[in-house]
C-alpha cells in the first residue's frame, strides 16, 4: 500500500490507477470522510447507497488544456478526488471558481449549497477552499501535495521529506521520462472517470 520508503515527488507523476500506492491514497482520504461536493456524503455512503463513483479532475481537463498544463501535471492524484457521478457531469469542464458557484446555487437541479458547506466538503478532500475559489493552480497543487504528504505520514507513522513549491520541470511535465525510466511506463490515459473509480476502489 503505502510504505516508508515512499516519496513526496511521486505524487506529482502518480497517475497509475492499479498501483497500491494510488489506491492507498484514495483508501485514506475516504477513511477520513472525503464527502461528495454537491450532496456531502461520504464515500463510504455513496457506495453503500449505489451512487456511482467517479474520479474527478479538480482542475478539469479541459480548463488545464486551455491554460496550456500538460496532462503529465494535471492528470496527477493531487488534482483527483472521488466524487459522484451525477456531481462529476454537473461540474464539467469549467473554472474550478465557475463550477463551485454553480453548486452553490444549485446547478442541475440540486440544492443550493451555503458557501461555508462547500468550504467543509473541498476541506474534506484536503483542499484548500480560496485556492480553489481563485482558480490558483499552482499553488494548489503545491498545498495538496503537503496535506496529502502529511496524511501518508500520519498513516505510516514516517517523516517525508517535501518540496516547498511545485517545480517549473513539474509543470512542464518533463519529469516523465525520469519518473517512467525507475517505475515503468504509465497506464493508458483515455480511460474514463467512472472506469478510473473502479480500478482505484477495486482491491489490489
Amino acid at each position: 500500500m503505502l510504505d516508508a520508503s515512499f516519496r513526496a515527488e511521486r505524487l506529482k507523476t502518480m497517475r497509475m490507477r492499479l498501483s497500491s500506492a494510488y489506491k492507498g491514497v484514495n483508501a485514506l482520504l475516504m477513511l477520513k470522510g472525503a464527502k461528495d461536493f454537491r450532496s456531502g456524503q461520504e464515500f463510504d455512503h455513496t457506495v453503500f447507497f449505489g451512487e456511482k463513483v467517479d474520479i474527478h479532475h479538480i482542475f478539469p481537463k479541459k480548463w488545464c488544456e486551455t491554460n496550456g498544463i500538460q496532462p503529465s501535471v494535471y492528470d496527477s492524484i493531487i488534482n483527483k478526488a472521488p466524487l459522484s457521478f451525477r456531481t462529476n457531469r454537473i461540474i464539467g469542464g469549467e473554472a474550478p471558481s465557475h463550477y463551485l458557484a454553480g453548486l452553490e446555487r444549485g446547478k442541475g437541479n440540486a440544492p443550493v449549497i451555503a458557501a461555508e458547506t462547500m468550504d467543509g466538503y473541498l476541506s474534506s478532500h484536503l483542499i484548500n477552499p480560496n485556492m480553489l475559489r481563485s482558480d490558483e493552480f499552482e499553488a494548489f497543487m503545491a498545498d495538496r501535495q503537503r496535506q496529502l504528504v502529511s496524511l501518508i505520514e500520519e498513516a505510516t507513522g514516517k517523516s517525508i521529506p517535501v518540496d516547498d513549491v511545485v517545480s517549473d520541470d513539474i509543470l512542464r511535465g518533463d519529469l516523465d521520462a525520469e519518473f517512467e525510466a525507475e517505475f515503468g511506463p504509465d497506464d493508458d490515459e483515455s480511460i474514463s472517470d467512472g472506469e478510473e473509480a473502479r480500478l482505484t476502489l477495486s482491491t489490489s
